[in-house]
């Protein structure tokens, strides 16, 4: 089990999200910056357009270094 913080993710508050593989954390991070944070979830959408694996490239790095929980 990872735990990031949101704004670790890209967003923009310190909620803490937990997730035992990475595609449970994308998921979670999406649900939360789509009920939390619609204006960064639109940056999002709009970055993924362009570039599809650009978020999940950067952010897979970090969450495969952050420590075990």
């Amino acid at each position: 089990m990872k735990t990031m913080t949101c704004s670790e993710l890209g967003g923009a508050c310190d909620q803490n999200l937990s997730a035992e593989t990475w595609g449970d954390m994308v998921k979670k991070m999406t649900d939360h910056v789509m009920h939390k944070h619609p204006d960064i979830a639109e940056q999002m959408k709009t970055m993924h357009e362009e570039d599809p694996k650009k978020w999940g490239n950067e952010m897979k790095a970090k969450r495969d270094a952050a420590p075990e929980v």
